[in-house]
């Protein structure tokens, strides 16, 4: 696929802004900075005894400082019997996952496929939503409907556009909902679809059917342990599908099969939607180097998919009306449509 090359003329932009002729950060990619950070990162004692627990610490000091108990809310699910029951009704034990999914993620050696990952997301994805606003005196949850509200408002906009019959989806596929917050969110943004929450760890998806029991309105959702490049759906039987804050966790190859996937069972008209960081965001460029060492040490594909041009993908793929919008100041939502 086209790959994203930066050139080097420098443009100042405030926080709000895309940096326009820079098409990804130096520290992503082939650039000497971005392989010197590599070279770091691959160094297994700087890793294991520096970066792993540093990017630990300041993820979960961060989130608390910020008034979100991440390290009382790991507890206590983490206590929860029921979360086994859960684990043993979602799981597919026959599953076989991809090389990429077994990967150290997020600073843990199991990646997502481990009880800690699934017991500490709520708060970590509380904490993400939070540092999009760094400078506004709102909640953790304020925070989140702001950045999921973006979201499903321009789904819903590209649907009035494009799918003027039928801007209400019948059936919503939310590819890598880990522990569900995209999927609810979505699902109550349109209430008549049956919404399907599709992720590789059983683990995630048993804190998401477990949170589901304390909601009014879980009825239309259902939790299904499945890869998203093979999803045993049938043909043209989706109207969306959903990858939400999943793709830069993917190697290039693993994000083509996705979009693949996505065609094949959406209905013509279906809608494709994305959201994640924004390569040409002027808060993702400009991060220090800190933090961009110590997300990288903790995105091992965040490489390739800085790089690729996921637009061009899509139309590749045989997808029309691809385009992208920048939701907030560090994210970019993606969308595109199977033709009628």
């Amino acid at each position: 696929m086209d790959g994203m090359k930066a050139r080097s003329n420098n443009n100042t932009t405030n926080n709000n802004q895309i940096v326009e002729d820079k098409l990804k950060p130096d520290w992503a990619g082939d650039d000497i900075l971005s392989k010197a950070v590599d070279a770091a990162i691959s160094n297994k004692f700087l890793y294991e005894v520096i970066m792993k627990p540093m990017a630990r610490k300041t993820l979960i000091d961060t989130a608390e400082k910020n008034g979100i108990k991440w390290r009382e809310v790991a507890e206590e699910l983490q206590k929860d019997e029921r979360l086994q029951a859960k684990f043993n009704e979602i799981e597919v034990s026959s599953m076989e996952y991809p090389e990429y999914y077994l990967k150290p993620f997020h600073a843990y050696t199991e990646g997502n496929l481990c009880w800690l990952a699934a017991c500490e997301a709520e708060s970590a994805t509380y904490s993400m939503a939070l540092r999009v606003y760094p400078k506004e005196r709102i909640t953790a949850m304020e925070a989140q409907q702001r950045l999921r509200d973006s979201y499903t408002t321009t789904l819903r906009d590209h649907r009035e556009k494009y799918n003027a019959t039928n801007v209400e989806p019948e059936v919503i596929v939310d590819i890598g909902c880990s522990v569900g917050m995209s999927t609810r969110y979505i699902s109550r943004q349109f209430p008549s679809a049956k919404t399907i929450g599709m992720d590789l760890s059983p683990h995630m998806l048993a804190v998401a059917s477990l949170r589901d029991e304390q909601e009014t309105d879980s009825s239309q959702r259902v939790w299904v342990h499945g890869k998203g490049e093979d999803t045993k759906m049938a043909d043209n039987s989706v109207d969306v599908v959903s990858l939400a804050f999943v793709i830069h966790e993917c190697p290039e190859t693993a994000t083509d099969a996705l979009m693949k996937e996505a065609f094949r069972i959406l209905r013509p008209g279906g809608t494709f939607i994305m959201t994640d960081n924004n390569p040409q965001s002027a808060v993702i460029q400009k991060l220090p180097p800190a933090l961009f060492t110590l997300m990288k040490s903790t995105e091992p594909h965040s490489n390739e998919y800085y790089t690729i041009n996921v637009v061009n993908m899509l139309k590749a793929n045989g997808f029309e009306h691809a385009h992208q919008e920048q939701t907030d100041p560090r994210h970019r939502t993606v969308l595109a449509s199977k033709p009628l």
